[in-house]
């Protein structure tokens, strides 16, 4: 791993257990074991850094949720394809993805058009499959990226607000998955029926 690299891996692994807000550049250096000035030489400031960890973060989830509409054939098909997917994917990326996460609900100004481009691939990649999976349109026209988010707020409502308490255990995470694609399929009403 380069330098480079392996700052980018320390400053997720803090801004994880920590937030961005609480973890200064002197910290995220003397835990890379880097003097500061590399961490500017590379990223520019702490918020460049930041960027580059969002945008690795929606790469990542955006490669997986293209690859789920792939292979989906219909919305119920892409419900159960995408969920344990994703929920895999932050398993694996961890840090990565709670930074991501956290930082696509957050209002910061340095993210707003990374956070923006995010939605707009989302929603191109919801329309470009739309008729072929015959998903009915949403009523949400209008509120670009509430469907996304709302989608997104459910699959990883355990892992933002539980701490992940699930996270680990497999027999936990599939009973969450399969709830949440019931929730996603029928609705709220549905699920408690």
């Amino acid at each position: 791993m380069n330098k480079k690299e392996h700052i980018l891996t320390v400053a997720t692994k803090l801004f994880a257990k920590r937030t961005y807000d609480t973890v200064g550049i002197r910290d995220i250096a003397r835990k890379a074991d880097v003097n500061s000035a590399m961490v500017s030489y590379y990223f520019g400031s702490k918020s460049g850094l930041l960027r580059e960890i969002f945008s690795r973060f929606t790469d990542l989830f955006m490669s997986e949720a293209r690859r789920c509409m792939n292979i989906s054939d219909t919305p119920e098909t892409l419900i159960e394809n995408f969920v344990p997917r994703i929920l895999a994917n932050a398993r694996t990326n961890r840090d990565l993805y709670l930074v991501g996460l956290r930082e696509l609900n957050h209002d910061s100004e340095e993210l707003q058009d990374l956070r923006d481009e995010l939605i707009a691939s989302a929603q191109a990649n919801y329309e470009d499959n739309i008729d072929r999976l015959k998903i009915k349109r949403p009523r949400l026209d209008g509120t670009p990226g509430l469907g996304f988010t709302v989608i997104i707020g459910a699959v990883f409502s355990d892992y933002l607000l539980g701490g992940g308490s699930c996270i680990d255990d497999e027999e936990r995470v599939e009973e969450y998955s399969n709830a949440i694609i019931e929730i996603l399929q029928k609705g709220l009403p549905g699920y408690w029926q």
